[in-house]
């Protein structure tokens, strides 16, 4: 594929990830769930920049006694509105130094067919993220490997040889921005 092409998909895939994120991410959509309120979106958005907050400082941010914020942010993970709490690592830190972001192409769209493969994405240590996207391509993963050996394996057996991927394209990330 021509160079400035590739370049082009994925400034357009980038810019897009980042509207999402600028827009509040998933919780955009929160105001259209049931039984999430605006006390609820305070909460969601604050765990969301720091989920380790002690709840009493939560409590204090949105306004609430400790109890009822504790009570509230039980019932969200009640409601799958918070679907897990997990830390951000710096790869440095575990030796996965090289951050690369695959686009990839599938050859058929249906349900089963791309299941498969997001089911095995979530048993690849190197997977940090995965979106399915709109556009000419269907997924976008975000990986953290130690190096290209790795990289070049994962890509062996993720993508080289699942015969539902028609192309995926590379981009190993020179920094990170936000």
């Amino acid at each position: 594929m021509f160079l400035g092409v590739s370049c082009a998909i994925f400034a357009q895939i980038f810019s897009s990830l980042i509207s999402i994120l600028q827009s509040g991410g998933v919780h955009a959509n929160f105001p259209r769930m049931k039984n999430v309120d605006k006390i609820d979106r305070l909460i969601l958005r604050a765990l969301e920049d720091n989920a380790d907050c002690a709840n009493k400082l939560l409590a204090e941010r949105v306004g609430l006694s400790p109890s009822a914020c504790l009570r509230r942010v039980a019932r969200l993970k009640e409601i799958g509105a918070i679907k897990k709490i997990v830390a951000v690592v710096d790869p440095d830190c575990y030796e996965r130094k090289l951050s690369v972001v695959v686009s990839v192409k599938f050859e058929r769209h249906g349900l089963q067919a791309r299941q498969n493969f997001f089911d095995q994405l979530k048993r690849e240590r190197a997977v940090v993220q995965c979106y399915m996207v709109t556009g000419e391509v269907g997924s976008i993963i975000i990986l953290h490997v130690a190096d290209m050996d790795e990289y070049t394996e994962l890509t062996d057996r993720l993508f080289n040889e699942d015969p539902n991927i028609s192309a995926f394209t590379t981009f190993m990330v020179m920094s990170k921005l936000l």
